[in-house]
Parts: C-alpha cells; sequence; structure tokens
C-alpha cells in the first residue's frame, strides 16, 4: 500500500527538451536532419503552432515529500553588480511581459540598434528556463495574431526563437561541432597571436564599436547581438583567430552563455559553418559602428576615455588632429589606443587566407 507521502506526488510531464521542438522533430521527409536555416524554419513553422492551451501554470503548492529535507537556495557567490539580470521567474515573466507591451512592435525596427533598448533581453532567462521557451513563442504569435502590435516585430522575434532551436538541433546532430567546424573545410592558417587575443578580450583594440562590446561584455555578462556579431568577425577575420577561442571566452563571461547557440553563433562568423560559402563576409567594425550606433552613444557609455569625440569621428578617432584630440580630451596612445590593425589590409588577409582554404 501506499504512504501518504507518496499518494500526494503529482504527475511527472515530460516535455522533451528547453528548445520548442525538441531535436527529431523537425526533420526532412527523408528523416534527414536539416543544415540550412530557412527550410528548417519552413518546416518548424508548418507544423502545428504552439498555443496558450498548451501551457500549464505553475501549481501553486507542491506535496510535501514527506520526511526528505532540503537546503536553503545559497545567496553566494552574488552576481557582479554590474549585470542588470536578477535572477528568477518572477523577473523573467516581468520582463517578457514588459517586452510584449512597449517594444516587441518595433523589434524588427531596433533590434539591430546596439545604443537602443530594442531587444528582449530575454536570454539569460530563456537559457536557464526561467522563461519557457515555449511561452515566448506562444506570446508572440498571440501578438502576432491579433494584430495589436503592428509591424513585423512579433515575427521576426519569432524568427530568433526558430533560430534558437536550429542551433540547438544542429548539436544534437551533428556533435563534432562542440570542438570543430560543422563544414569539412581545408585548413586555415590561423595567426592565433596572443597579444592580439589580449587586446581583444580586454577591449583594446582601438576600435570604438569593439571594444565598447567587450566592456559591456567584462562588466555586464551580456553583450547585444549585433555587437557578438561584430567582435566575432573582428577576432576571426580581423586577426586570424580561431573562432574556437573566442567561443571559449564567450562561455566564460556570458550570463545567458548556450553551447549550442553561442557555438552557431561562432561558427556563422567564422564560416565555418552551416551557412553555403561565407567566408568572404567580413564586417568593417567602423560602417558597423556608424550604422548602429549613429550617434556614439553606445561607444560613450562603455569607453569613457571617449566622451569628448566628436560624433562625426567617434568610429574613427584615429582620424583627428593631434590639435583635435587634446580638444576632445582623448589623446591615442595615452588615452585610447590606436588601431591594432589596419582593417583592409587585414579584411585582404583574411580573404587570401580563408580563399585558400576554400579552394583545397
Amino acid at each position: 500500500m501506499l504512504s501518504a507521502a507518496a499518494r500526494r506526488v503529482a504527475p511527472l510531464h515530460l516535455v522533451g527538451s528547453a528548445a520548442i521542438r525538441p531535436p527529431g522533430t523537425v526533420l526532412k521527409a527523408d528523416g534527414a536532419p536539416y543544415t540550412v536555416f530557412t527550410p528548417f524554419s519552413r518546416a518548424w513553422l508548418a507544423q502545428p503552432l504552439p498555443d496558450a492551451a498548451e501551457l500549464r501554470p505553475a501549481p501553486a503548492a507542491l506535496p510535501h515529500p514527506g520526511d526528505v529535507t532540503g537546503e536553503p537556495i545559497p545567496d553566494t557567490p552574488a552576481l557582479p553588480a554590474g549585470v542588470p539580470f536578477p535572477p528568477g521567474e518572477a523577473e523573467g515573466q516581468r520582463r517578457l511581459a514588459d517586452f510584449l507591451r512597449e517594444s516587441i512592435a518595433a523589434y524588427d525596427d531596433r533590434r539591430d540598434r546596439v545604443d537602443v533598448e530594442g531587444t528582449s533581453r530575454l536570454s539569460p532567462y530563456l537559457r536557464f528556463g526561467m522563461v519557457a521557451a515555449r511561452a515566448a513563442a506562444v506570446a508572440a504569435l498571440s501578438a502576432q495574431t491579433v494584430g495589436k502590435t503592428g509591424g513585423h516585430g512579433p515575427g521576426r522575434w519569432l524568427n530568433e526563437l526558430i533560430w534558437r532551436d536550429f542551433y540547438a538541433h544542429i548539436l544534437y546532430h551533428f556533435p563534432h561541432v562542440a570542438g570543430g567546424n560543422f563544414r569539412p573545410v581545408g585548413r586555415i592558417t590561423w595567426r592565433n597571436d596572443p597579444a592580439d587575443f589580449a587586446a581583444w578580450g580586454e577591449g583594446r583594440t582601438g576600435y570604438p564599436i569593439v571594444d565598447a562590446a567587450m566592456r559591456q561584455l567584462d562588466e555586464s555578462g551580456w553583450m547585444h547581438n549585433r555587437a557578438r556579431m561584430i567582435v566575432a568577425s573582428f577576432l576571426v577575420k580581423d586577426l586570424l583567430i580561431d573562432w574556437r577561442w573566442g567561443e571559449r571566452w564567450f562561455m566564460r563571461r556570458l550570463v545567458d552563455g548556450d553551447p549550442a547557440a553561442n557555438n552557431g553563433g561562432w561558427q556563422w562568423s567564422a564560416g565555418t559553418g552551416t551557412d553555403a560559402a561565407p567566408y568572404f563576409r567580413v564586417f568593417n567594425p567602423v560602417t558597423q559602428g556608424r550604422k548602429f550606433d549613429p550617434n556614439g552613444d553606445y561607444v560613450r557609455r562603455w569607453l569613457p576615455a571617449l566622451a569628448g569625440v566628436p560624433t562625426a569621428a567617434i568610429h574613427e578617432p584615429w582620424r583627428l588632429s593631434a590639435a583635435e584630440q587634446r580638444a576632445a580630451g582623448c589623446v591615442l596612445g595615452r588615452d585610447y589606443p590606436f588601431p591594432i590593425v589596419d582593417h583592409a589590409l587585414a579584411r585582404q588577409r583574411a580573404l587570401d587566407a580563408f580563399g585558400a582554404q576554400e579552394s583545397v
């Protein structure tokens, strides 16, 4: 006969994985996994879409486990004061509600701007299950269906959630990506210069948008997605440093560090991932800065040394004359470093290196 405690045990519901659609549930007609995002997303969307009826509310209380006792949740080590992500489900739900109410309508237009609050900033909560990915998808679909937000924001945000699923599926079906290239490619001759890597990691490259992003990561444990692409491209293409060095650096510092998404993002930047032939994609850090931080607000926030630099030169302060540098209170070589590479030359070097391995 079951004890009273055993009879009070709640039923167990298995949900497959932290992905919205668990690996193995989105496959080609022949049963093979998808390796390109666009057809994967079409197949993902072709399946019955999640709805609110599938979401189970959290129980008001859990049955007492009888004689089993628990330990209190530790409050140390605490997150550094500069990390703007208070832990907990309540905080995640609050942020999701705020995003749906205030920001999702403009998400498509603002998501790439590093100088504004244009993203959901829910990634740490999704990563650790404080917000369920399925609940986030339901919220996006609901906003899209009822039309209360307008625009393409909800659909674009849902697309990002599908990307998250895609990389989880890639890691599941192709576990070798955890330590190597997704695609078999020729041997790339990496420079892997320790001094360059240190300058990149510490935000001392001399390219303001790169350095601001790396300072943001160091101080907050988070980095805007557009900034992640910029700094990854700079490390791999401008400095010719193995993408795995950057992948490890991120995983040791990101509060939302997800092995699948982090790996997928780095391989996307390196041109070794699921893209067909993107080795020639090399981000220009000056152009990226001008486009996604047009007034230099992001740079000035994370690089106070550049606070007085005029907006016209904020993304290339080396163009200022010596007198202009003194007037701005930012003398290169003293207050802020000179660029450690010439981007135009580094870009050609990367094209030569990656083009050579593509032709092997």
